[in-house]
């Protein structure tokens, strides 16, 4: 079974032969430039060939052959199978991989578990059951063993969402 992680969104048309632009939720990704098969929407597109540039990566798909039916693709998620992404150091996880874990402080008070993680900007949020947004820059440590993550809180975060 096929396991799609969100990877980027298609920032708009490039040229005129139907290439499109995907801008990464993660702007260090590596490895794109790999992959052989996109999902936008619930769509599968075969890649025909994708270049790393300054602001993401260049993307053919077949089938895709003109400018109008590239602009049509803006704004749509793109998600690939995780097993044609490169793996990971082992000190380094994907955010979606956080869905599930604890949050706490760092006295140990468990703060909620992350439903979601979404994009924003500079930096994602970590969605925690009953709505609490965390960014992640206040993470101070992941603990995959245990499942839980350790954030420095300003005081009043959780206190704001009850």
């Amino acid at each position: 079974m096929r396991e799609l992680l969100a990877v980027g969104r298609v920032a708009r048309a490039h040229g005129i032969r139907g290439r499109v632009l995907i801008a990464p939720y993660n702007a260090d990704s590596e490895g794109l430039e790999r992959v052989r098969r996109i999902w936008l929407g619930e769509r599968e597109h075969e890649v025909e060939r994708a270049e790393r540039v300054q602001l993401g990566y260049l993307v053919a798909l077949r089938g895709v052959e003109d400018r109008d039916q590239a602009a049509a693709l803006r704004g749509q998620e793109v998600r690939v199978d995780r097993a044609e992404l490169p793996a990971l150091p082992s000190d380094e996880m994907y955010a979606i991989d956080l869905i599930g874990y604890e949050v706490s402080d760092p006295a140990g008070m468990v703060r909620g578990v992350v439903e979601d993680v979404e994009e924003a900007g500079a930096q994602d949020l970590l969605r925690l059951r009953g709505g609490a947004l965390v960014p992640m820059g206040l993470v101070r440590e992941v603990l995959p063993e245990a499942r839980r993550i350790v954030v420095d809180a300003p005081e009043g975060l959780f206190e704001l969402e009850e």
